[in-house]
């Protein structure tokens, strides 16, 4: 309990000092609680707004999305605090590992959505940040901190919502982007969208490619290391129709498709590379009867997934397609209402179902790989917000999950590795969560909080034996879900209306996370044979501090520090391991930025990005160098309806690695031309 006593003090220690500083003039009051009234979703799953949140919410609006350096939406991610964001070769890696208060590596132990529609794999628990095309995108919001109480499994670090765009309320608006940059990439997108009476439509086409960078060092490549490429194409759909003037519907359309090489080539023409055919539609319902709001979404993703596999080890030569087809869908109801007189209770009902085929055909020899499951879910959820004389506010929350997992099989033709049929197995949990928030007075606040999560098994860790980031596993139907609970202590201060900093501590002790055990060698390629068991406990503690001052109508700045401390406490089958830390959790992270904004010269932002070094294995033995980054991005209207934009990522051409032998892209400029009617 050390780190929870020392997150403790520091909190009282700077709430102390917080309440001695004098408030800013009366004149600007008003102004300021203005500025509070901004409205979330995702923290509470209806419409609150944040100065009633007992939580650590970030919003990210369009604004800022605009301005910020970056390729891929978790590129702009990087820069706020309690994130890691892993994505080795920029953007040519396929996807990113994304993870919030030092979670580690392990898949789906952070919840994606998009619309509030959950966005994680159940075969693989990764969302695919490739689908995300920032052009597209409203708004984002980041809780912090265990949301299972709302959301169920994989909301441990909490939940990032990636909210679209609407339409305008206007009957045209077109917008033309074309860019071009590093590595002769190019990519053009198109958007149209407008509101004719109480029909709305969006549609956006974004097409990019690159001829892409050799990602292995220079005193590493063999003949076979070539650069890695990639070509995509990205439609994304949504209409509205206001039904009454209290109720809409809308319907959303993605469909996505990928091709991209990993960087080696041996005998196989194309060498390795992966593609992705998604394609995703979604529905949603919002109204109000009375006092009672309504939510009901229902959703579709199928994705087919390719991988062209070929190696050279002692002298072997390996060739296999892996040929995978996803499937997730679900629905969602609940409803919103006045409890009582100082009270508004949300009682909802969730179901997701996932299922995958996945088969490995080897080409240099008879031999197929086959696995498949199917897993499901039933929860019950409620939320109560209590607001007690404007300063007192409670939330209490409580989700019960019942999973399934079942038709589990895999299957070797080669004898290898044994075939099987797997027995059903299902799991249960309630996570409840208490929040408090004490409002000082106008300017400060206080909240508190304490919250369990768990993450179920996915469909890989139950049913697929293979290769998973560079180790070979045996499937391990006999795994419970991760459980952690969380406590956390924060502050909130505006010093005036452009000045604010909050400061938020949190401890989380951990049991049953996933460790890979060795249990023997691979018979097909004489390689250790690994398998995930719950075997772990895990403390997670740590400080984050944030401010952001509008220094005036044009100057502005922002900071933020993030201390994180993911200890591994015990692990029975390796005592070595335990005071180890969780592979690819910095100790230290620090971002802060300046920005420069005026409508008849330019916008400029410069972002200085610090990441401490990390471990890349759960031995710490495989360590990787901190580094300094630095971004920039400029832009500037042409005449009424044109702008260009310049985008320089790593300006000083830092070397480093966020994988093993695997280089950064170093520094990448793009250029664009962007028109708007």
């Amino acid at each position: 309990m050390k780190g929870l006593r020392l997150v403790v003090a520091l909190v009282g220690i700077i709430g102390f000092v917080l309440g001695q500083v004098s408030w800013a003039e009366e004149e600007k009051k008003e102004e300021e609680v203005i500025k509070l009234e901004e409205v979330v979703v995702t923290a509470t799953r209806r419409q609150t707004p944040l100065k009633d949140i007992p939580a650590c919410v970030t919003v990210i609006t369009r604004e800022e999305l605009e301005a910020s350096s970056g390729m891929r939406v978790d590129d702009i991610l990087r820069k706020y605090a309690g994130i890691d964001i892993r994505r080795p070769s920029g953007f040519l890696s396929h996807s990113a590992t994304v993870s919030l208060r030092g979670m580690g590596e392990m898949p789906g132990r952070t919840l994606i959505l998009l619309d509030g529609i959950p966005m994680n794999k159940s075969d693989t628990g990764n969302a695919n940040w490739d689908l995300f095309d920032v052009e597209d995108i409203e708004r984002i919001e980041v809780v912090r901190g265990p949301a299972s109480a709302l959301y169920g499994s994989s909301a441990m670090g909490g939940v990032i919502n990636i909210i679209t765009r609407k339409p305008e309320e206007k009957p045209i608006n077109l917008k033309l982007k074309s860019r071009y940059g590093s590595w002769r990439t190019w990519g053009t997108e198109g958007t149209i969208d407008g509101k004719s009476g109480k029909l709305g439509y969006y549609l956006s086409y974004n097409h990019l490619e690159s001829d892409g960078y050799n990602p292995t060092p220079a005193e590493d490549r063999t003949p076979y290391d070539i650069k890695r490429d990639l070509e995509e194409d990205h439609l994304w759909t949504k209409f509205t129709y206001d039904l009454t003037d209290r109720s809409a519907l809308s319907l959303g359309y993605i469909h996505f498709e990928d091709e991209r090489g990993e960087g080696e080539k041996i005998y196989h023409p194309d060498g390795v590379f992966r593609s992705w055919d998604t394609d995703g539609v979604n529905l949603t319902y919002k109204g109000s009867w009375d006092s009672f709001d309504w939510v009901v979404k229902g959703f579709y993703n199928e994705e087919d997934y390719f991988w062209n596999r070929e190696r050279l080890r002692r002298g072997r030569y390996t060739r296999y397609v892996v040929d995978v087809k996803r499937k997730d869908a679900g629905v969602t109801v609940q409803n919103s209402f006045p409890f009582l007189s100082w009270g508004i209770l949300t009682l909802g009902f969730d179901y997701k179902y996932g299922s995958v085929d996945g088969k490995d055909d080897y080409k240099t020899e008879i031999k197929i790989v086959k696995n498949e499951g199917k897993q499901r879910t039933f929860s019950f959820f409620f939320n109560d917000e209590m607001k007690i004389k404007e300063k007192l506010i409670f939330h209490l929350g409580g989700r019960y999950d019942w999973t399934e997992s079942y038709d589990g099989s895999f299957y070797d033709s080669s004898g290898f590795l044994t075939s099987r049929d797997y027995k059903d197995k299902s799991w249960d949990e309630f996570s409840p969560r208490l929040g408090i928030l004490y409002r000082l007075n106008e300017f400060t606040s206080l909240r508190a909080s304490i919250g369990k999560a768990f993450r179920a098994p996915i469909l890989d860790d139950l049913y697929r034996s293979g290769i998973f980031r560079g180790k070979i596993y045996a499937a391990s139907p006999e795994l419970d879900p991760e459980k952690l609970l969380t406590y956390e202590l924060g502050i909130d201060h505006y010093f005036t209306e452009k000045f604010w900093v909050r400061l938020s501590s949190y401890y989380t002790d951990a049991e049953d996370f996933f460790y890979p055990i060795r249990i023997g060698i691979d018979p097909g390629t004489s390689r250790d044979l690994y398998q995930r068991k719950n075997v772990g406990e895990v403390e997670i503690y740590g400080v984050e501090l944030e401010s952001n001052y509008q220094i005036d109508s044009c100057w502005s700045t922002f900071f933020n520090l993030t201390w994180n401390k993911s200890e591994i406490e015990e692990f029975s089958p390796d005592k070595t391991l335990e005071g180890k830390d969780l592979e690819y959790t910095p100790r230290v992270k620090c971002n802060f930025g300046i920005s420069f904004s005026h409508p008849r010269i330019c916008k400029v932002q410069v972002v200085g990005r610090y990441v401490d070094e990390m471990y890349a294995d759960p031995e710490n033995e495989d360590r990787l160098d901190d580094f300094f980054t630095v971004d920039l991005k400029l832009s500037r209207k042409i005449g009424k309806y044109g702008e260009f934009s310049l985008d320089i990522m790593n300006l000083f051409d830092e070397d480093y690695e966020e994988y093993p032998e695997s280089e950064a892209p170093g520094r990448v400029i793009m250029g664009a031309i962007t028109l708007r009617y």
